[in-house]
Order: C-alpha cells, then structure tokens, then sequence
C-alpha cells in the first residue's frame, strides 16, 4: 500500500502558467470550516485569518477532486482539469 507522501515522489507535473483551478474569494471568505484546507492531499489551499483570504496553488495539484467534492459553499468560479499536456503525471514504476 503506497500512502499520499510516498504517490507524490512519483509524481511530475507539467505546468500550466493559467490555473485550473479559480476560486471565488466572497465564497471562502463566508466559510466556516474550509474542509479543502483539511482535504486536499497535495496541500494546495492555504487559509490566512489574518489576510481572510484563501490561496490555491495549482501547480502541485494532483486532480483528484476532493476539494469539489467537499466544498459545500460553492466557492469554484471554475474547476476543470488543466488543459492538454499539462497537470499531473503519474509514474507508478
């Protein structure tokens, strides 16, 4: 059994400089528990309390959706997968 830490040393990426990935900051902001700060297993979302201010970082993203699948205050202005020939690849060998 491979654990999420040990999947990201197999792992490359191809990045894209236009994100997948937009969040709506009105929608983080109104949150209450930020369940993709939590979640995501790459780590790409950061909440500041200081800043009330959520980030993403797409370039480690690992697409699996989790962070769609959680977020129950609709706080994508979009969530797609990258296009074409970048985002995550995985190397299983």
């Amino acid at each position: 059994m491979i654990n999420v830490d040990d999947l990201l040393d197999y792992t490359s990426f191809t990045v894209d400089r236009e994100a997948h990935i937009v969040l709506d900051p009105a929608h983080c902001a109104a949150c209450s528990h930020r369940y993709c700060t939590t979640t995501c297993p790459a780590r790409c979302y950061a909440w500041s309390e200081k800043d009330r201010k959520m980030s993403f970082v797409h370039d480690g993203c690992l697409e699996c959706g989790t962070c769609y699948a959680v977020c129950d205050s609709h706080a994508f202005a979009r969530w797609r997968y990258p296009r074409g020939g970048f985002g995550v690849s995985y190397r299983m060998t």
